[in-house]
């Protein structure tokens, strides 16, 4: 007998039994490990040994037999698969993984990337009155087998009449068959839990971190470390590497190139292989990413690489004028699109072969309609408060913004030309209009507050030039910026979160951007704002084990984790960071200590996952923002120097001749976490010292003490504490020796 059933298939009179049922799928509704920007949620999480649901044959006597739908078992993948991924394929498969793989897989076919693969079962020997596929309800989607041949005896030669013909007689079947005896044994759970151990991170591993990291440079300038826990070990392997990893990737000209040269992918929806030399964005230097990774050199002292960057991107802004673009007549002033070295490329290539929205059309604006590029707001702005803190750092001179002010002007102006030509740009109401990933077709805080910025600090290097009229005109702009944010992106007493552009809040951590680390010195309006959407804000992450995994490493778990360092939530910030560690930490991978683009988490089983881009330059700038904040060096604002470190509990600090912003000085910090009320630091400055004054912060210390020791360089005094977030501080002032 060979007759082709189709599922689900149901018998109520002419019941028909077999030997074997010759199932034919082995695929998933959801052709993915996971979603396209990761997930900390259980149920969107598809990895080798999951099981999705169950093949179930009723009989007619009512009895059952569930065959479990395993990935990597009885279920399989199939786009990521057909890009021969490692560790199994390519030129940089492990020996031994992919024959492990090959002994359990028990889909024919799916191994070879068919589209349709068979599974060989047993069956009892009665009457079948039901076949079909049961889900399993705590995931997402279902497993796909749409029918099956029965058959009466071991068969030889082809079965056809069904979806997809089956080979009987290959040798394949005989050594994976589902047998009834043991439909799942354990010599095949133990196979697929060596193969899960060879593309994840497990909670053991961190247990099993070195107790230190010892860094290739250990004497390096600019060293910052932490210890206290093998999670902090890990945090300082991951500055090391990452830091080098950017200043290697960041070219002579100023090229920063968004992966670096051979990265490899674990692509955005796989389930733990990667794509070995997939260089994804190795030829482009976007502005978000770019700006942020600016920012992070600048903030680590690396400011050589962070001035050349700043000029490769500047020089780029003037494409639109230099190439004459116009948009229904009107001459395109210069400005920072998606990626700065290839300024058309969202109009020319993204919109029409990616489909990405765009209301930029020929039927609507004429034959120069892709001149424009797009309207990448937010990475225009942050490429100007990058510009605006490397003249900060490298000492505001009138000189530095003569000799650059043709792509000073030209940046400041693009945004005021949008205000004038609201038909052309959609402006309205105080807001730029974003055709990006931060605004796709919207008006969004992150889109808006950094060009607010951008302004501010543009108009403080025009009147450092006495450039006095674009000061004043820059101002005005940023004023009705301001006011258009403050009307059009609140709600109650927040932020409205549903138009922030990515995740989370943005505000907090870009206020840092010009403002530094102490909220004090932000606007106070806009902190309270976002203390006001925090608890909001941190809700996800919090319900799920404190990874904000759904938007990429950067845009998701480092922007929330910024919010709860600079707003004090240090309860949260302890678990956030600690998370950070988790989130980049693969010691079985390749670059062990390096940023992926994104990150899916099974929290309930302690199961982590590399997603998309290894390195990928923002998310990588983001993470690497996480520890600067930490560290608490703020940018020097006039002759007062504020260290304000936010450490986790338990976690240890040590700075060496760390380069302080805006500064000639270099500071080098010990402090730890406080201990029953007792915190102590010691602080070395070298440098202009002249009138410095610093103030250190200490904390964090339980709400209900109302008085705490420390000891700053070797004095101890009892301080009076104030609440900030959910911890009190206390600040103590010093002379740049350490004295009281």
């Amino acid at each position: 007998m060979n007759q082709w059933k189709n599922f689900p298939y149901r018998s109520e009179t002419d019941a028909v039994s077999g030997r074997y049922l010759y199932a034919v799928g082995g695929f998933h509704s959801h052709d993915n490990g996971c979603p396209g920007w990761g997930s900390s949620d259980p149920a969107r999480i598809r990895f080798i040994g999951d099981r999705m649901g169950d093949l179930v044959i009723r009989y007619a006597d009512g009895s059952q037999n569930r065959i479990p739908l395993v990935f990597g078992y009885t279920l399989w993948y199939h786009s990521i698969w057909m890009e021969r991924p490692a560790p199994f394929l390519s030129d940089e498969a492990v020996p031994g993984m992919a024959e492990l793989l090959q002994s359990v897989l028990s889909v024919e076919g799916a191994y070879e990337g068919k589209p349709l693969g068979v599974l060989r079962i047993e069956l009892e020997n009665k009457a079948i009155a039901e076949i079909y596929v049961e889900a399993n309800p705590e995931k997402e989607g279902t497993p796909l087998y749409c029918g099956g041949y029965l058959t009466d005896e071991e068969p030889a030669g082809i079965l056809r009449g069904g979806e997809r013909e089956a080979d009987a007689s290959d040798p394949f079947f005989a050594a994976h068959t589902v047998r009834l005896s043991d439909v799942y044994p354990d010599a095949c759970k133990e196979a697929l839990q060596k193969i899960c151990y060879a593309l994840h991170t497990f909670e053991a591993d961190f247990a099993e971190a070195p107790e230190r990291f010892e860094a290739p440079e250990e004497t390096r300038e600019g060293r910052l470390r932490f210890s206290g826990s093998r999670l902090a070990e890990i945090a300082s392997g991951v500055i090391y590497h990452n830091m080098r990893n950017l200043t290697a990737r960041t070219d002579e000209d100023g090229f920063i190139h968004t992966s670096y040269q051979n990265a490899p992918s674990w692509r955005y929806d796989g389930f733990g292989p990667y794509v070995p030399h997939a260089n994804s964005y190795t030829d482009s230097f976007y502005s978000r990413d770019g700006a942020r990774a600016i920012l992070t050199l600048n903030g680590f002292g690396d400011l050589a690489e962070a001035e050349h960057a700043c000029h490769f991107g500047n020089r780029w802004l003037m494409y639109y004028p230099e190439q004459k673009l116009t948009i229904k007549g009107v001459p395109i002033p210069g400005h920072f699109s998606v990626i700065i070295n290839k300024p058309l490329i969202y109009s020319t290539i993204l919109v029409p072969q990616a489909n990405w929205p765009t209301r930029y059309t020929k039927e609507e604006f004429g034959e120069g309609y892709q001149n424009l590029g797009n309207q990448e707001t937010d990475g225009h702005g942050l490429m100007m408060l990058a510009n605006y803190n490397v003249w900060k750092n490298l000492g505001s001179h009138k000189e530095w913004v003569l000799e650059n002010w043709r792509y000073l002007r030209e940046a400041a102006e693009w945004i005021l030309w949008c205000f004038d030509h609201p038909e052309l740009s959609f402006a309205q109401d105080g807001l730029l209009y974003g055709e990006t990933e931060a605004a796709m077709n919207d008006w969004t805080l992150y889109a808006n507050v950094p060009c607010y910025l951008g302004l501010l600090g543009y108009a403080e290097m025009a009147e450092a030039a006495q450039k006095t009229q674009d000061a004043e005109a820059w101002r005005a702009c940023a004023e009705s910026m301001r006011a258009g944010i403050e009307r059009r992106l609140t709600k109650e007493n927040g932020w409205d979160l549903k138009h922030c552009g990515f995740i989370h809040d943005p505000v907090p951590t870009m206020l840092s951007d010009f403002y530094g680390y102490d909220t004090a010195d932000m606007p106070s309006e806009w902190v309270l704002r976002s203390r006001a959407s925090y608890p909001e804000d941190i809700r996800y992450p919090a319900e799920h084990g404190f990874y904000g995994a759904s938007g990429g490493i950067g845009y998701d778990h480092s922007m929330i984790t910024q919010n709860a360092l600079l707003l004090d939530q240090m309860q949260d910030a302890s678990r956030l960071m600690e998370a950070l560690s988790k989130l980049s930490y693969s010691p079985r991978l390749p670059e062990p200590y390096l940023i992926p683009e994104g990150l899916s988490v099974d929290a309930g089983k302690g199961v982590l996952r590399r997603q998309g881009d290894l390195g990928n330059l923002v998310q990588l700038a983001e993470a690497m923002k996480c520890y600067l904040i930490t560290a608490g060096i703020s940018p020097l604002r006039g002759k007062t120097l504020k260290i304000m470190p936010r450490l986790p509990e338990g976690w240890k600090m040590e700075l060496q001749k760390f380069s302080v912003q805006n500064s000639d000085v270099q500071i080098s910090v010990k402090t730890a976490y406080p201990e029953n009320g007792r915190q102590s630091a010691s602080v070395v400055t070298e440098g202009d010292l002249a009138e410095l004054r610093i103030q250190f912060r200490f904390g964090p210390f339980p709400l209900a003490l109302e008085q705490a020791e420390v000891t700053l360089n070797g004095r101890t005094q009892k301080v009076d504490l104030f609440p900030s977030g959910d911890s009190k501080w206390a600040w103590v002032s010093a002379d740049a020796a350490g004295e009281r």
